[in-house]
């Protein structure tokens, strides 16, 4: 692994419908210095045109679940302050709004979830 990384596993969404790409999420197993602050441990995506349809809530549901596999019992979600999607779809999934980090013009919200 190249210094600074870490190890993460990316799944892909699917759609059953039409076997179409929805969107992806990666799960990394552990945080840096910079994770920390501004990336988190789960970071996901869903195609512009599949959005506002539940995609991203589901998918970090289960992204929990298989943090909860690997150990992970606390999990950081960070978004850009300007993402209310992502904020609301964050809040839907448990999350608790610990603190917001700037750096230049960007504010990343920091939101962590405990798992049982």
């Amino acid at each position: 692994m190249r210094e600074g990384l870490v190890p993460a596993t990316t799944y892909l969404a699917i759609s059953t419908d039409d076997s179409r790409l929805v969107g992806m999420l990666d799960i990394r197993h552990r945080l840096n210095d910079y994770l920390i602050n501004f990336g988190g441990h789960i970071g996901y995506s869903v195609r512009k045109t599949e959005r506002n349809q539940g995609y991203a809530t589901e998918m970090l549901a289960l992204g929990l679940l298989q943090c909860k596999k690997l150990g992970i019992k606390r999990v950081l979600i960070t978004c850009n302050k300007n993402n209310i999607a992502s904020a609301k779809t964050i809040l839907k999934n448990g999350a608790m709004l610990e603190n917001e980090v700037t750096e230049g013009n960007n504010i990343t919200q920091r939101y962590w979830i405990t798992l049982d």
